[in-house]
């Protein structure tokens, strides 16, 4: 019957797939195959064509509308140009996104690969050195005004990470790309104190040599009604020039990303917030210097802010995130590293109220925080996608809560959280019911994690409850793993994309074997841990859509694991089995025979994998992009 339907709903089906669902479903016969060409179908794949591949084998993708691609690691040798304008002549009508970061290629090429993208949407040239190196690209008026009229649409440049952008190349390019919204300077050499380059006499001069600030405030208010994000990351911005932007009349910034710019202050952030009221994302990680008042006046000023990323803001403390419910639109939260915080503090900001809103959470490293934060936070903000709260104090209490109020969740990761254990995957719910109940009745000054009171100086550690904590044998746990009134086992988190387990030493095959089974579950990671082949083995029956797979260090798997993984599962495009002392050569050879689309691979620190054997694999497995071979054989 599949043959029959109209390829109109053919395609509407594949809209609600995966891509890989999408390309394995294309398969079924060539009615499918031509539903899975449909436009709309490719506005979310991205082609990536490595420099490395030979003209050979380029394939035929004409009849494709694609509107992403990425053409990485090229040259300027005849093969590789030859690639590269064909790609672009190809898509030219549907391209929206180009990227040719790390490119080795001349202006020359630049400008004919350009002519032909007249519908691009976003550029990106990060990385692209030699294509700078000279200082000569667009230096014709004529290639500007060829590009000028190509290039109208561009509204994201990526100049990011280009040790020799100059005043005049920059200018250049933001010519040809006239209506421009988001400019990418990240890790670019700017030069803010410009005075001593400049010739004598003069106070304002466009250098060839060096990219000033001074020549990208200029721009900045040339474009003032048309620019809304910029990024400094790793820059050596500070707060009088960031004070310079914010203060030009009429910009209204949508976006600011300052990641890694230590010399950014309160006194940055504080311009920031009166000046330009509009900002939707913030980005300050790792500016270590940033404090309370700083996240204060980003919660009495930006009401419309939607991702506020703060990791690594190390003098962040809980009276700083108290105020944090006042941004209602946040979407996005990123507050890992900051060692300072506590659940008290968290449940301030964060559980103040129901917020829908909230989908993103970040708490990795955070190792104050306990179960009582996370229970009050699955109750709050029940829309959750993604929970990183690895490294953390927590138990299996918050392992329950989470399965049995983030029904939506698609990334979670708890690695290194050691007390997690069995009984918290399977929903063995009686044997923390009375700490449960304690924690309801004082939740602020009950430390969950580690079953105690405190009072001022005291310490009244919990009486005994006679319960055997944590030691069921493996026909329990299989029994409590398929008793639906015992609690809230992990695989109610039905919609998982993305789930992370590393260094959880407590886990053991008796729950793992019965609770990971997720059919949409793309990237699992079990590093680490005490597991053997059985669960390996479950794992690749039970989780047909895995691309990603992380076991490296889980020294008590054998090469019948390997073989049940490469056999099952038809999409591995990632393995890491780094450090797994028992694996012998025999992993290799099912690797290469079962793995038609592998991309990366990790062997590294594999005593017993001989190092020809991995180069015999990488000759043979044309797919193979990356092999970490360390320490093999020793």
């Amino acid at each position: 019957m599949a043959y029959k339907l109209p390829s109109e709903v053919i395609t509407h089906i594949m809209r609600y797939l995966s891509v890989a669902d999408r390309k394995d479903a294309a398969l079924v016969n060539k009615v499918w195959y031509d539903a899975s060409l449909d436009p709309i179908l490719q506005r979310d794949i991205v082609i990536h064509f490595y420099g490395t591949m030979v003209e050979s084998r380029f394939p035929n993708l004409s009849r494709r509308k694609m509107s992403n691609l990425m053409l990485d690691q090229f040259d300027s040798s005849l093969e590789s140009k030859s690639i590269m304008l064909k790609s672009c002549q190809n898509f030219s009508q549907s391209l929206r996104n180009l990227s040719l970061k790390g490119s080795n290629i001349t202006d020359a090429l630049f400008v004919d690969l350009m002519s032909h993208c007249k519908n691009l949407v976003h550029l990106d040239l990060s990385s692209c050195n030699s294509l700078f190196m000279s200082g000569r690209i667009l230096e014709l008026n004529d290639d500007i005004q060829k590009l000028k009229d190509t290039l109208k649409n561009v509204k994201v440049l990526n100049l990011s990470s280009i040790r020799f952008l100059s005043d005049a190349t920059f200018n250049r390019m933001v010519t040809v790309c006239s209506n421009v919204e988001s400019v990418h300077l990240a890790s670019a050499q700017i030069t803010f104190i410009s005075e001593s380059y400049l010739p004598k006499g003069q106070t304002n001069c466009v250098s060839n040599s060096i990219l000033t600030f001074g020549n990208i405030l200029h721009f900045i208010g040339q474009q003032q009604d048309k620019l809304k994000a910029l990024d400094f990351t790793r820059t050596g911005i500070s707060d009088d020039p960031l004070d310079q932007i914010a203060s030009i009349q009429n910009l209204e910034l949508e976006e600011i990303v300052l990641s890694g710019c230590k010399d950014v202050t309160d006194e940055g952030i504080n311009s920031l917030c009166k000046n330009q009221k509009h900002l939707r994302i913030v980005e300050v990680k790792g500016c270590t210097e940033i404090s309370g008042a700083a996240l204060e006046l980003i919660t009495q000023n930006l009401m419309f802010l939607e991702i506020l990323r703060l990791g690594k803001c190390r003098q962040l403390n809980d009276i700083a995130v108290r105020n944090l419910h006042r941004l209602r639109c946040l979407q996005v939260l990123d507050l890992s590293e900051i060692y300072q915080l506590t659940s008290a503090g968290l449940i301030k900001g964060l559980c103040h109220n129901v917020n829908e809103m909230l989908t993103h959470i970040n708490f990795n490293c955070c190792s104050n925080v306990k179960d009582n934060f996370v229970v009050s936070l699955c109750k709050a903000a029940p829309n959750l996608l993604h929970l990183d709260i690895g490294s953390t104090g927590i138990t299996n209490i918050s392992v329950q809560a989470v399965c049995k109020y983030l029904k939506y969740l698609r990334f979670f990761r708890v690695a290194w959280c050691r007390d997690i254990t069995d009984i918290g995957l399977v929903g063995y719910k009686d044997a923390d019911k009375d700490i449960i109940e304690k924690a309801k009745e004082n939740p602020e000054d009950f430390d969950i994690g580690r079953l105690r009171r405190i009072y001022d100086d005291h310490i009244i550690f919990k009486k005994p409850t006679g319960l055997k904590k944590d030691q069921l044998s493996a026909s329990d746990l299989e029994k409590l793993a398929f008793d639906t009134t015992t609690g809230y086992t992990l695989d109610c988190l039905g919609r998982l994309h993305d789930l992370d387990l590393s260094a959880c030493k407590k886990l053991t095959d008796g729950s793992l074997v019965h609770v990971i089974k997720f059919k949409e579950l793309r990237s699992l990671s079990l590093c680490m841990t005490n597991i053997t082949d059985i669960t390996v083995s479950a794992v690749a029956a039970k989780n047909p859509s895995l691309e990603h797979i992380c076991l490296s260090q889980c020294l008590s798997i054998t090469d019948d694991a390997i073989r049940d993984v490469t056999k099952r599962l038809t999409r591995l495009s990632s393995l890491d089995i780094a450090g797994c002392d028992n694996l012998t050569d025999k992993s290799i050879h099912h690797i290469q025979m079962n793995c038609k689309s592998l991309k990366s691979l990790d062997v590294s620190f594999c005593k017993q994998i001989s190092p020809e054997c991995v180069g015999l694999l990488e000759t043979n497995l044309k797919t193979i992009q990356s092999v970490n071979k360390r320490l093999t054989g020793n």
